[in-house]
């Protein structure tokens, strides 16, 4: 019996065997554009830069890498991190919305974890509602920890807020995991605060 939702089940594995993590340069103009497009709609103002400080400290840092997330070579996602010896830090991971619950993000964040070397820390929001909940559980589904560490993430630029979040670690010995360092190091690194 032909089951239409067999052959999308097939069709969405193929897409997912041929997804790819891309490193985006400054020249890859096109991609930017896209992912600008998704960076803008997917996170409030208070959680982002202006994206062209986005731009910037990709032309500027070496420790900052975008990602593309493809699939059959058409863009579904992006993942902006920071690299330094010791600690990684996601800063801005998103799915387009039409591609969501198909197990791209999923499988695009194992992909990054398994290519760093070191621990990888990210900011969540507090599990408030449903969505940060969920939010949270994404991420410890894929090991991740979450930090009692009372964390604030500094605003990005002047007129914007700093905003009360969570800390979520992964690898290296939890034992070994300081939330103060790693809040000390993306507040100077990455929002040039206490530098």
């Amino acid at each position: 019996m032909y089951r239409p939702d067999a052959w999308i089940e097939t069709e969405n594995r193929k897409i997912m065997d041929e997804m790819r993590l891309r490193f985006l340069t400054i020249d890859n103009r096109k991609e930017l554009d896209w992912v600008k497009s998704l960076y803008e709609t997917a996170f409030p103002a208070d959680e982002r830069r202006d994206f062209a400080l986005v731009t910037e400290l990709l032309r500027t840092k070496p420790e900052f890498q975008i990602r593309l997330i493809e699939a059959d070579r058409l863009p579904v996602g992006f993942l902006s991190s920071w690299h330094w010896n010791g600690l990684s830090y996601v800063e801005h991971f998103a799915v387009d919305p039409a591609c969501r619950n198909g197990g791209f993000g999923k499988r695009a964040l194992q992909a990054f974890l398994q290519s760093v070397d070191t621990p990888v820390v990210l900011e969540v929001e507090k599990p408030a509602d449903d969505l940060s909940r969920r939010r949270i559980g994404f991420y410890e589904r894929s090991g991740f920890r979450l930090s009692d560490y009372p964390y604030i993430q500094p605003p990005y630029s002047p007129e914007l807020n700093s905003l009360p979040m969570c800390l979520m670690w992964y690898g290296g010995d939890p034992a070994s995991f300081s939330p103060e360092a790693a809040a000390r190091q993306l507040h100077r690194e990455v929002y040039g605060v206490g530098v």
